[in-house]
């Protein structure tokens, strides 16, 4: 009987053992772990990679394939709509140092002239190479001379700008120009002399004067910075201001005409 029990023991032992490894194989088989590896590439061309893990039976394996491909296709559309970017911001920050201020200067001004103004005889005009510029009129021309440039009136000439150069003679161009090629700018432009080099930036800060001037020109004066980019033959203490053009026949009678001394001036470097 024992012989007999034991036996029996262990036949289902041995059943029970054999039906364990069946079931492991069958529970392999019905269960499958897939792991697809997906490639995905951004647009700043940086390789990224993506794991999707599907676990499924093996009655639906075509279910995992569908499911596999379906996550490419949404993998490769968020590679497409995926940006990395990266924003620099660039802040300029303008510090202003004051080099110094000096007192005792003058201060001028000078003005684009305008041949309408002008009742002179019309006298032809030729640049350094002998070419004709055209008719001018003759006093005109002779605060060209003093101011640099002045505009035509059409008659005779084009209209265009006309200027002097102590060394190139007469010039036109389409519009006044400073010593270094540039246009010259209203209360801004500065003519200086040599010692104050191109590009110094200018402030007024005081100055006393024998004429009585405007608030409008005395906030100009004080409130402007000026840069010097215009040469004139001057020479010491002495600034000339761009102030325009010529708008009535007697300049010297204009507000902005002026004639300051005793000015105190500071040079600033930004």
């Amino acid at each position: 009987m024992r012989v007999d029990l034991v036996g029996r023991t262990l036949a289902a032992s041995v059943l029970l053992i054999i039906g364990l490894i069946i079931g492991i194989k069958i529970g392999g088989m019905l269960f499958t772990s897939t792991t697809t590896l997906i490639r995905m590439k951004t647009v700043t061309s940086t390789e990224t990679y993506s794991i999707v893990t599907t676990t499924t039976t093996t009655e639906t394996l075509k279910k995992l394939v569908i499911k596999t491909q379906l996550a490419k296709e949404f993998v490769r559309e968020f590679s497409t709509t995926t940006k990395w970017v990266t924003e620099t911001k660039t802040v300029e920050h303008w510090e202003t140092i004051t080099l110094g201020c000096e007192s005792g200067y003058l201060i001028t001004s000078y003005w684009t002239v305008r041949e309408e103004f002008y009742r002179g005889e019309k006298v032809p005009v030729r640049d350094s190479s002998g070419k004709l510029l055209g008719y001018y009129r003759s006093d005109f021309l002779e605060d060209v001379m003093v101011e640099g440039w002045g505009k035509g009136d059409g008659i005779r000439n084009d209209g265009s700008y006309l200027g002097y150069d102590p060394e190139l003679g007469f010039i036109k161009s389409p519009e006044p120009l400073d010593a270094y090629g540039s246009p010259l700018i209203l209360w801004k432009t500065v003519a200086a002399p040599p010692h104050l080099r191109k590009g110094t930036i200018i402030t007024i800060i005081g100055f006393t004067s024998s004429e009585e001037l405007s608030e409008d020109v005395i906030d100009k004066l004080l409130t402007s910075r000026f840069t010097v980019s215009d040469r004139g033959g001057l020479s010491g203490r002495h600034i000339d201001i761009y102030i325009g053009e010529q708008d009535r026949v007697n300049m010297n009678e204009s507000p902005y005409a002026l004639y300051i001394q005793n000015a105190t001036i500071c040079f600033l470097l930004l």
